[in-house]
This record gives structure tokens, C-alpha cells and sequence, in this order.
């Protein structure tokens, strides 16, 4: 794009937003004037910091602890930012987790909370969405995908599957919403980013690959957000410096 989109009129939502590429994504939206609601899962010391690094004051940008994968809490969130904000027109699905352990020691446990989180998440969120923008605003809607999920690693099978799964929700909503709500997946290679257990991010250590940055992701998922562009939808990006063409 040869400039920034205004968002001036726009109201954001970005799960996982409380760090890495959620805080990027929120930054660079906030930036070209969107208001701005970033939700983290259960850290307010990183909710905070990450509010710090946005600027705006109280009507422009604000922050909550949501677990995506809990309805009742994803419905009263939108509520509360629907009344301090507006209704969400832009909405970034960021939140995953995303462990690591073999395919013969995974629990079901683990299986669903990663599904949870990263597939039925999205699903709660851009529900809402379709649920409460006004029949006269036009939407978008970003999912974060995944690497692995195109390029697999082993010990990373619900991972794998719950990226995939974003892919087809990424589709079906595009679907949904042909001429009024947009919806496409940005899927991040190797992005320079702290996980709080320190491991590296997958794929960090293939030979003659530089890391990307969290902000080359935010600048895609920004050509993406801008409900004004609407020919644009059902559609995967990969930013990650040619590990995986398509």
C-alpha cells in the first residue's frame, strides 16, 4: 500500500495483545488512528505494560483480562467495549498457546485447551462481531495463523491442527460476510519475539533465515484491517522471509 489506511472511525480488538505481535498489531492500528482494545488471558502486570506502550488516553485505547475461550466472558467483553469505545469494527485473533510435547504423552486436556484458545477463541470473537457490528459499518476481521501449520515440526500436533483449523474459519467467514465484513489470516514465519517459558519461536534456527520482526507482521495485518478496502478477503499472507511460498 502506497499509505496508511485511516482508521479514524474504527474500533479494534486484539486478543493477545498483551505482548510480541499482539502489542504490534495494537501499536501500529492505534497509529493510524483506530481506537484500540487489547485483551490478554491472565497476566495485569503484561496488560499494563503493554497500555503504557499505546499511546491514546482513556477513550482511545483500554485493555482487559479475557479468556477467549470462556463465551460469557467474551460477550461481556465486547459489551464493555462496545460502551467505552464503540463497536468493534476491526478484530485481530492473536490469542494461541502454543506447547510443545510428543504426540504419544499429549493429553485430551491438552488438545482441547490449545484448540480452545486458538481455534474456538477466534470462533467466540468474530461471532460477536458479526453479532453486534451495525448493519451500516463494514468490518474486518484478522487471524494470526502459524508456520507449523504449513511447514510441520513434531511434538506439536494440536498446534498444528488449531492453526489449520484457522485457515478454514478464515474461509468460512469470508464466506459469511462477502460484502460488508472481510476476513483474512496472516500467518507469521520467524518473528523476533520473548516467550515467557524462553524457548525460541519454531523454525528460529533454519540456516540462512534472519528472524522477522513483530512489527513486518503488524504492517500486513494493517493492509488487512481496513474496512473502507473491501475486495480483499478469504485470503492467507505469509510473512516469513520465504520459508514457506505457497
Amino acid at each position: 500500500m502506497s499509505q496508511s489506511p485511516d482508521l479514524g472511525a474504527e474500533v479494534a480488538l486484539v486478543t493477545g495483545g498483551s505482548r510480541n505481535i499482539g502489542l504490534a498489531i495494537a501499536r501500529t492500528l492505534r497509529a493510524a488512528g483506530a481506537r484500540v482494545c487489547i485483551w490478554g488471558g491472565s497476566d495485569p502486570a503484561a496488560l499494563a505494560e503493554a497500555l503504557d506502550a499505546i499511546d491514546g488516553g482513556a477513550d482511545e485505547r483500554c485493555g482487559m483480562l479475557v479468556r477467549v475461550d470462556d463465551e460469557p466472558a467474551v460477550v461481556d467483553g465486547f459489551e464493555e467495549i462496545g460502551a467505552r469505545l464503540g463497536p468493534v469494527s476491526i478484530l485481530v485473533n492473536n490469542a494461541a498457546i502454543r506447547p510443545d510435547e510428543p504426540l504419544e504423552t499429549t493429553t485430551r486436556a491438552a488438545w482441547t485447551s490449545v484448540l480452545d484458545v486458538t481455534l474456538t477463541g477466534a470462533f467466540l470473537t468474530s461471532r460477536e462481531l458479526f453479532r453486534r457490528l451495525p448493519q451500516d459499518r463494514n468490518g474486518a476481521i484478522v487471524n494470526i495463523g502459524g508456520l507449523t501449520a504449513h511447514r510441520p515440526k513434531r511434538g506439536r500436533v494440536h498446534v498444528i491442527t488449531a492453526k489449520a483449523g484457522l485457515i478454514g474459519l478464515t474461509r468460512a467467514l469470508a464466506e459469511e460476510g462477502l460484502g460488508r465484513i472481510r476476513a483474512n489470516c496472516v500467518v507469521p514465519g520467524a518473528i523476533d519475539t520473548v516467550r515467557p517459558d524462553g524457548r525460541p519461536p519454531p523454525h528460529l534456527d533454519d540456516a540462512g533465515h534472519a528472524a522477522g520482526s513483530p512489527e513486518a507482521v503488524a504492517r500486513a495485518v494493517l493492509a488487512l484491517a481496513d474496512p473502507g478496502e473491501p475486495y480483499v478477503t478469504g485470503q492467507t499472507l505469509h510473512v516469513s522471509g520465504g520459508r514457506f511460498m505457497p
